[in-house]
């Protein structure tokens, strides 16, 4: 009885797969068989004569890709300072104290950093003329600093007037301040708008027959 079972439910797997098969190639016959229709067959073609499909942008279209710029509209510019200053203790602020000079003597790399705030650029748009017009804020310093495995040091210690930390602090103060004059001389900023257009052009050329202008 057990064996008379099993055989029915194999004939009826192997009935079900024939039918499923046939099913299948006729359907697939069916839409190979099919009739393409073109549009413009039989005057269905609605262009008027010389038109010319144009893709429209939007603005929020152009301001989602901006967003995307981030810290790609950064330009770093370098410099090499050489500072040194001496100290000595003095009475009544005009008397030297004989002894008590030392000095320090600094020579630095350093990198300073500048961007352009993404959020306060505007973009226009004529999609008329399918031209981008973008205007650049004024670019910020974002960072500035000494690279500290470039620092050679030269010193002169008193017992009567040993170094303090701050004096080496304030010296690297003055040399990222003289650094900076000196970065901004080299056309940093020049050289950090020219940077920016370049990526904001990248970015928004995905938005075809459409030109970017800056303003």
């Amino acid at each position: 009885m057990k064996k008379a079972v099993q055989n029915f439910f194999a004939v009826l797997l192997v009935f079900a797969l024939g039918f499923g098969s046939c099913w299948g190639y006729l359907k697939y016959k069916e839409m190979k068989d099919a009739e393409i229709v073109d549009s413009s067959a039989d005057g269905f073609d609605l262009r008027l004569p010389g038109e010319v499909e144009k893709s429209i942008v939007t603005l929020d279209e152009v301001e989602v890709q901006l967003q995307k710029i981030g810290q790609l509209a950064v330009h770093s510019g370098e410099y090499t300072v050489s500072k040194s200053r001496e100290y000595i203790r003095h009475f009544f602020d005009d008397i030297p104290i004989p002894g008590t000079k030392n000095s320090i003597g600094l020579k630095c790399n350093g990198i300073v950093k500048v961007g352009f705030d993404i959020d306060e650029i505007a973009p226009t748009l004529d999609n008329e003329s399918q031209r981008i017009y973008i205007s650049l804020p004024e670019p910020e310093i974002l960072d500035n600093y000494v690279i500290w495995d470039s620092v050679e040091c030269e010193e002169k210690n008193s017992i009567f007037n040993p170094i303090e930390f701050d004096q080496y602090q304030q010296l690297i103060d003055e040399i990222e301040a003289e650094g900076l004059v000196q970065a901004e001389e080299n056309g940093l900023y020049e050289a950090a708008e020219e940077n920016t257009r370049t990526v904001i052009r990248e970015f928004l050329s995905g938005f075809d027959g459409y030109e970017v202008v800056f303003i």
